[in-house]
């Protein structure tokens, strides 16, 4: 992996921290609300994990937004 993909992981890590925080979901919240381990929630937004496309609608759908809300914005 590159340095931009590992860019790109990090801004995907960080969205995800910010949405989670602003509905005041704990990791352990989000991850019973999704089924998504808590270590894997933790390392995504540490931006050291790369998530599958069914992880990403996991979270998504935990988090009541669309797929597209979960990519950074530039």
């Amino acid at each position: 992996m590159n340095e931009h993909e590992h860019a790109e992981l990090r801004s995907l890590g960080e969205r995800v921290r910010q949405l989670r925080e602003h509905e005041r979901f704990s990791v352990a919240e989000l991850a019973t609300r999704t089924g998504v381990k808590m270590q894997r929630i933790r390392e995504l937004e540490a931006g050291r994990f790369d998530p599958t496309l069914d992880l990403l609608i996991a979270l998504a759908r935990g988090l009541e937004i669309r797929l597209s809300g979960l990519v950074p914005q530039d």
